[in-house]
């Protein structure tokens, strides 16, 4: 006997589920599409059992659907959305890709509105969704699947920082290097060299390119003071590279340097 998927079927299907009665409609409706398509792709026969069959798999298909579908109406999302978000859950998706797909399926106008809304509702803090946007936009795939761990990595560093009495930019700084995988040695000298570049009136490109060659050159510092001649002109760049010499020298000798190297380091900066 060949099972049909009916009306009260689907009814006392819904009624087990203690969703909301506002929300039958749509689960009528994907129960109906999923049983259409499961007959299409492979339909039953006589053999057909009550637990092997088309009518059952479309409603444990919509059950799981139903919530998905719920919790992004709920929300805020729109139907498409939602819709879609539901689909490629079921599927087994991981998160990334049910994101990734969902985005994918909508008109471009409502990509945006939509997105936001996403990021939203894994946290509220601003911070946050603003760095998980950025991340999710990166064309390298690392990047924007690890969006959400990089995020809130970022934010709790960030956070760390200003605690601490850094400024917004030195935190900015910071938890960016952090995101790359710097150590923590070389976050702190990258940060300090962009937030100086920074306050000295520097781009956001100019002071990363500046943050990023002296957190390089840490530990080799007096090695690369000709390249950084070459590439750095102004005084308190210099300055900055001479500290860091300083440094550097400090700790591989445990003294200080001497006043004679320092000058010559320092007519070298400065011929």
């Amino acid at each position: 006997m060949i099972i049909e998927l009916t009306e009260k079927l689907i009814q006392d299907a819904f009624s087990k589920t203690g969703i909301d009665k506002k929300y039958y409609p749509q689960y009528e409706a994907e129960a109906k599409r999923c049983y259409a398509a499961l007959q299409k792709a492979d339909p039953d026969d006589e053999g057909s059992t009550e637990n092997d069959n088309n009518v059952k798999a479309s409603i444990d298909n919509t059950n799981e659907y139903i919530v998905f579908y719920v919790s992004e109406i709920e929300k805020g999302h729109s139907h498409a959305w939602s819709n879609g978000y539901a689909h490629y859950s079921v599927l087994g998706e991981d998160d990334y890709w049910i994101v990734q797909y969902t985005l994918e399926s909508l008109e471009d106008d409502e990509k945006e509105t939509e997105f936001e809304i996403y990021a939203t509702s894994l946290s509220e803090d601003p911070l946050f969704v603003n760095r998980f946007k950025f991340l999710f936009a990166q064309s390298d795939p690392d990047l924007h699947k690890k969006a959400l761990e990089k995020a809130e990595e970022y934010c709790r560093v960030y956070h760390e920082c200003i605690e601490k009495g850094k400024s917004l930019v030195y935190a900015h700084a910071y938890a960016e290097a952090v995101n790359e995988d710097m150590i923590e040695f070389y976050c702190d000298i990258y940060a300090e060299a962009y937030e100086l570049a920074i306050t000295h009136g520097e781009d956001d490109s100019a002071s990363d390119d500046f943050g990023r060659f002296c957190s390089n050159a840490a530990d080799n510092s007096i090695l690369m003071l000709h390249d950084f001649s070459k590439k750095f002109t102004k005084d308190w760049q210099k300055e900055f590279f001479i500290r860091l010499i300083c440094n550097d020298y400090e700790k591989d000798y445990k003294r200080p340097m001497d006043n004679s190297l320092l000058e010559e380091i320092r007519k070298e900066l400065y011929k």
